[in-house]
C-alpha cells in the first residue's frame, strides 16, 4: 500500500490536516518575528544616519508648530535658542536607566520666535519615598542655546499621576501645561546646553540598538514547520512498511469460532451439584 493511498484513511487524513494547519501557523509566526527583526534593523539604520549628524535649525525639520516629525528625521539634532520655563516643568514617571527607575525631566523652552519646544533634559533618581525625586536640578536661567534630538510624542496613558507628573511624554497634555504655542509634532531630547549648569539631570544615553532574538526565532518557527512534515513522512513510511510485511494482520488477535454445546454438555449443566 503506497503512502498516497494511506493518506485517504480518516486517521492519516486528520493527521495531515493538523500538520498543514500547524505548518501554516508556524510560517506566519516566523514572518511575524522576521518583520520585528526588519523593523529593528530599519530603526537602527535610521539612528545611525541621524544621531551623530551636525545640528541644524529646527525649522529645517519642522516647518512650523503644527508640522509632524518625518519618520526619517527622528533623532535629528537641532539647535534652538530661547529661555526655559522652569515653573512649567513636568516629571515623567517610571523611566529606566541602567536598571533603575526614576524620572525624566521635561521643561518647555520658549524660543525667540515665541514657540515652545518641550525639552527632555534627562533622568533623575527616585526620592526616598519613591513618590517624587528628592531634588531636581534647575535649568539654566536666562537666554540659552541648546541642541536637542527630535522625537515624536508618546501615546497617552489613562492614569492619574501625582501633581506635576505625567506617565508619558504626551505632547498635547504637556503642551497645555506649557501654555501658548508649542511644537506639536515632536519634543527634544537634550544633547547639550549653553551655558552649562553646575548640576543637571543625567543625559539620556544613545538608544539601545540590540537586534534581539527575533531572527533566530523566525528560523526556529520555520524549522518547526519543516520538521512537522518530515515527521509525517517518516511515520507514513513506517506504517507502509508495517502493512506491507503483514504486521497489522499479525498483530490482530485470532478470531475463535464459537460452537454450540453438545447434548451431553447440556445434560451435565442440568445436573444438580452433588
Amino acid at each position: 500500500m503506497s503512502a498516497l493511498r494511506l493518506l485517504r484513511e480518516p486517521f492519516w487524513l486528520r493527521i495531515t490536516v493538523a500538520v498543514l494547519a500547524l505548518s501554516v501557523l508556524f510560517g506566519f509566526l516566523g514572518r511575524w518575528q522576521l518583520h520585528r527583526h526588519e523593523a529593528k534593523v530599519a530603526r537602527n539604520a535610521q539612528i545611525d544616519a541621524t544621531y551623530a549628524a551636525a545640528p541644524v535649525p529646527i525649522g529645517e525639520v519642522l516647518a512650523g508648530p503644527d508640522a509632524a516629525l518625518p519618520a526619517g528625521r527622528q533623532w535629528t539634532p537641532v539647535r534652538v535658542t530661547g529661555s526655559y520655563q522652569p515653573d512649567r516643568q513636568v516629571l515623567i514617571r517610571n523611566r529606566p536607566l541602567d536598571g533603575n527607575y526614576g524620572y525624566e525631566v521635561v521643561v518647555p523652552l520658549r524660543t525667540d520666535a515665541g514657540v515652545a519646544v518641550l525639552v527632555d533634559r534627562g533622568w533623575v533618581p527616585p526620592g526616598q519615598d519613591f513618590v517624587r525625586p528628592d531634588a531636581v536640578p534647575a535649568p539654566p536661567a536666562g537666554h540659552v542655546d541648546v541642541v536637542v534630538r527630535l522625537r515624536p510624542g508618546e501615546p497617552p496613558l489613562d492614569q492619574t499621576p501625582p501633581p506635576g507628573q505625567e506617565m508619558r511624554i504626551d505632547l498635547p497634555r504637556i503642551g497645555a501645561i506649557a501654555g501658548g504655542s508649542y511644537y506639536r509634532g515632536a519634543y527634544g531630547v537634550l544633547a547639550a546646553e549653553r551655558p552649562a549648569p553646575s548640576q543637571a539631570p543625567v543625559l539620556l544615553p544613545r538608544p539601545d540598538e540590540d537586534l534581539g532574538p527575533h531572527l533566530s526565532y523566525a528560523v526556529q518557527w520555520w524549522a518547526g514547520a519543516l520538521a512537522a512534515w518530515v515527521l509525517l513522512g517518516v511515520y507514513l513510511v513506517k506504517d507502509v512498511g508495517v502493512r506491507a510485511g503483514g504486521g497489522i494482520a499479525a498483530a490482530r488477535p485470532a478470531r475463535v469460532r464459537r460452537r454450540a454445546p453438545t447434548d451431553e454438555e447440556w445434560e451435565d449443566a442440568a445436573q444438580p451439584p452433588q
